[in-house]
């Protein structure tokens, strides 16, 4: 279809430029914001979870799907589709050359797939003008998700213009999907919440994203622990069971074998609690803890039941040698961002009650592993999860010295869009160590975390990819424990400066503790002096403690 450009009046302070127009050709429409953003253009980010979702067949399940890209000048259509294509097309060779991959649509080829992408763009940030000019192509779908992939400030007015301009007089056919982390403490989060609701959009339409509830292992994990659990035995020689009757304490790893390398900007007042405890851990924690049998549909309801009856008790944190030499990072006189934390919480349910929880994850630390452990309770054996096949390239339930009872055949679910898909396998556990169900073999597919995740949303199955807005106040409340200075906004004392596994000969994870905190780091290494005004010219945080006059706590940092 050839382009048009449409100009508005001179009386008007916007120009909208509309390009490949098109009326509804599918039943649903997905409203794409952020579109050229680093989330939505990186490897295994949103735009590749879309494609191999249609590539999977996904958009056919809800008879049809449109996208619709809002941009605004000066990015242009072409530049869209070069910087789509760029990403999609080194996909596209990946998964024609994976074992158990196929087209399920007629044309799997990215230009196919970016026919089914209108583009709108708009002079100015003016999202109810934009929402107003793009109703008539968005008119005749039955649903509409918009999903915001752009800064939180603007959820807001989206939401309103979303609702104002396509729901169709209170059809509430307009859904919402935001990404997390969503807000950065419990009132920012109260914020957004309110501004995306106040247009009039229903709770239950609210949905938002975190990828690790789309990684395989932890979208099964309830159906996993249960095909484990009737051949376990305690250690006094009973049937195992899923408490504290069977585990001493349970440990959930999320470790990253590198820093930010050169990301520090994104990072800056963030931390490590709140980029992978709050967002997405301490879900990996519920779904390890709560009833197997719980269904489908009462998944969410189980998950804050659980939240509502677990504390932090205490936070360990650390930050990796070299993190403050990031580029664009700013000086934080009264806190530190932590690349490092343990923290251990108390789940106070008659099942886990009195039984340890510890959640650890940090950068830089020599490994990238992703787990939940379960330690026998008086024996040796350790019960391990690996979670990551998708990006680690581990995925199974492997037993530690824990023998099992029965090594004969079973049915456990198998990879791919496919719920109901299952394959077959037979534990390899000797002396009571090995897999009792390996997925890191070659030969499987195992579709990226954000395309099942955009199947999940563009399929309208919310209960299992998506977090609450309830679940995520209520891990804020968590995380900020007795006050944010606990573990979110460390005291730059508390937090001690490590260096990775090889710089002293330990064994990954084991990092090596260099005996300072970022106290020192800030007060000796970065002392305001000539010579370091020399040695840290091009350090921008030397340049904001030291150079650059900030707020009210920075000056008085410097008075001291």
């Amino acid at each position: 279809m050839a382009s048009m450009n449409l100009f508005s009046s001179a009386s008007l302070s916007a120009i909208l430029v509309l390009l490949s127009p098109r009326l509804a050709s599918a039943r649903d429409a997905f409203v794409f914001l952020g579109a050229t953003g680093d989330n939505a253009l990186r490897p295994s980010g949103v735009w590749q979870g879309v494609y191999e979702a249609y590539t999977a067949g996904e958009f056919n399940k809800v008879g049809g799907l449109d996208i619709h890209v809002a941009m605004n000048t000066p990015h242009t259509e072409l530049e869209l589709h070069q910087k789509v294509n760029a990403t999609l097309t080194p996909l596209h060779e990946e998964l024609t050359k994976t074992s158990g991959w196929s087209c399920k649509v007629e044309n799997c080829s990215v230009h196919s797939f970016l026919s089914n992408v209108t583009t709108n763009i708009w002079k100015g940030r003016d999202a109810d003008s934009q929402a107003k000019a793009m109703a008539p192509s968005l008119e005749g779908y039955e649903r509409i998700t918009v999903y915001l992939s752009i800064p939180p400030f603007v959820f807001g007015s989206w939401s309103d213009a979303a609702i104002k301009n396509w729901d169709n007089k209170g059809e509430y056919r307009v859904h919402i999907a935001a990404e997390k982390p969503f807000g950065n403490d419990i009132p920012s989060s109260k914020k957004l919440h309110r501004d995306i609701l106040k247009p009039g959009l229903p709770d239950a339409n609210l949905h938002l994203v975190d990828h690790w509830l789309s990684f395989f292992i932890n979208r099964h994990l309830l159906e996993l622990r249960a095909l484990i659990l009737p051949r376990l035995k305690t250690s006094s020689g009973n049937a195992a069971s899923w408490d504290s009757n069977t585990f001493s304490r349970v440990v959930v790893t999320e470790y990253e074998e590198r820093g930010l390398e050169g990301r520090g900007e994104f990072f800056d007042g963030v931390g490590q609690v709140r980029d992978m405890v709050q967002s997405h851990l301490l879900q990996v924690m519920a779904l390890s803890l709560i009833d197997t049998a719980t269904p489908h549909e009462k998944l969410n309801e189980a998950k804050l039941g659980l939240f509502n009856k677990t504390s932090v008790t205490n936070c360990s944190l650390g930050q990796y040698k070299g993190f403050l030499l990031e580029p664009k990072l700013k000086f934080h006189a009264n806190f530190a961002d932590s690349t490092d934390c343990g923290i251990q919480l108390s789940v106070d349910t008659e099942a886990w009650k009195g039984v340890p929880i510890t959640i650890q994850t940090g950068k830089d630390m020599g490994a990238t592993i992703y787990t939940v452990d379960f330690y026998e309770k008086d024996g040796p054996g350790v019960l391990t999860f690996e979670l990551g096949r998708e990006e680690v390239g581990l995925g199974g339930i492997r037993v530690t010295n824990w023998n099992i009872t029965d090594d004969s055949e079973f049915v456990a679910p198998a990879p791919g869009f496919s719920q109901n898909k299952t394959l077959k396998a037979v534990p390899a556990v000797n002396n009571g160590t090995g897999f009792f169900l390996n997925y890191s073999m070659p030969g499987l597919y195992f579709p990226q975390a954000y395309s099942m995740m955009a199947a999940a949303l563009l399929t309208r199955d919310y209960h299992v990819a998506f977090v609450t807005y309830p679940q995520c106040e209520r891990s804020w409340q968590i995380v900020t424990a007795s006050s944010e200075a606990e573990c979110l906004d460390p005291a730059p004392g508390k937090v001690e400066v490590y260096e990775p596994p090889s710089t002293c000969g330990n064994t990954p994870p084991a990092v090596c503790n260099t005996g300072k905190t970022v106290e020192y780091l800030y007060n000796v290494t970065f002392a305001c002096n000539p010579e370091h005004n020399k040695e840290w010219s091009n350090i921008s945080l030397y340049q904001a403690k030291c150079h650059i006059s900030g707020g009210p706590e920075d000056l008085a940092y410097l008075i001291v």
